[in-house]
């Protein structure tokens, strides 16, 4: 029997269903591998290392402990996509078979090269047949396009959906991939952001889409969040996340474009997660926050130094638009988006 190295969860052999099935919801049970029980505690192998608060949260407990261990696969076929791929691909073909994947929801997201186009449904079904604990797998078609920020999927394997409940941190989000945009990425964004946000703030989230920043924030802390977004089915998503979650804040949605909210000089924080667009929505932020507000600005950058470039780059928009960059607070890249580029994140106070 085939072992390996895995982080685990230690908890008291009463507590193992009740872990087992928040981790399986959440997507963090590694079910390829044997549970183990040993001296009244249970060994339960995780898909990747997770942070302590998120575990807490989705726990509701402290009471477990965490390491590395060697588990016993249950698994009897190939290891992973390429090996199963093996009898039906060449060596030059196996090569540009994704080794990544985006899991939203019960819903595994594939991106496969052009090379291997005439590929496409037979490489879906074998994913399927290596990961079964997925519902649905779906190949990317086609750049992200137009106002709403979509792009077509085609359905490999499974069951033919885009819709699905993504879970983030204990945040129940409502996505349906082929109506509004979401990353599941920038999930650790989403956490920080909330994590920054303080009790009685009023925030505004530009570009929101399915609402991952204003649930994350309103689930945290007692905050107000308007939520703008120009796709309604983007908005409609929101509305069916705020019933899911136990919110602490509030949320405002509202279909429009954020040029067009009419109110200024009356948020503490402006979220601008529009990387391809946000530049052009400065002065409208501007307009919106208060003296010494915050602005989180999202762009895609390249070069040596993508950290000094968006820097004078949102420095030059803010000066344009009548203000300044009084601190410039975090510069970071959040992802890569492309080879040599990445989505940068800013951070700053605005006098």
């Amino acid at each position: 029997m085939m072992s390996s190295k895995k982080v685990f969860l230690k908890v008291a052999v009463r507590d193992g269903e009740r872990t087992r099935k928040a981790l399986l919801e959440h997507n963090l049970l590694d079910i390829d591998f044997k549970i183990l029980s040993q001296d009244g505690a249970l060994f339960i192998p995780l898909r990747h290392e997770v942070k302590s608060e998120l575990i807490d949260t989705i726990l509701g407990s402290n009471h477990y402990e965490t390491g590395e261990m060697d588990f016993e696969s249950i698994f009897h076929g190939p290891k992973n996509l390429s090996e199963a791929l093996e009898i039906y691909l060449s060596p030059e073909e196996l090569e540009l078979v994704p080794r990544a994947y985006d899991l939203i929801g019960d819903i595994a997201v594939l991106e496969i090269p052009d090379e291997l186009s005439s590929h496409r449904e037979m490489i879906g079904r074998v994913f399927h047949e290596v990961h079964k604990n997925f519902s649905t797998v779906l190949a990317k078609k086609g750049a992200i396009s137009g106002t709403t920020r979509v792009r077509e999927y085609q359905c490999l394997a499974g069951e033919d959906k885009t819709e699905t409940i993504h879970i983030e941190y204990g945040c129940r989000l409502a996505v349906d991939l082929s109506k509004a945009y979401f990353s599941p990425r920038l999930l650790e964004e989403h956490n920080r952001i909330a994590q920054l946000v303080k009790d009685n703030e009023f925030v505004v989230d530009m570009f929101c889409g399915v609402g991952p920043f204003p649930i994350h924030i309103a689930r945290h802390g007692n905050a107000h969040i308007v939520a703008i977004d120009i796709n309604p089915d983007a908005i409609a998503l929101l509305k069916k996340s705020i019933g899911l979650n136990k919110l602490v804040g509030t949320v405002e949605p509202i279909v429009g474009n954020a040029k067009d909210y009419s109110k200024s000089k009356i948020a503490d924080r402006v979220i601008m997660n529009h990387p391809s667009g946000a530049f052009d929505f400065v002065p409208d932020a501007c307009r919106i926050l208060k003296p010494q507000g915050v602005l989180h600005y999202y762009d895609f950058v390249g070069g040596e130094n993508p950290e000094d470039t968006v820097t004078n780059k949102l420095t030059q928009l803010v000066d344009e638009a009548g203000r300044t960059v009084e601190m410039v607070c975090l510069v970071r890249r959040v992802r890569d988006s492309a080879p040599y580029e990445f989505q940068m994140v800013v951070d700053a106070i605005i006098s």
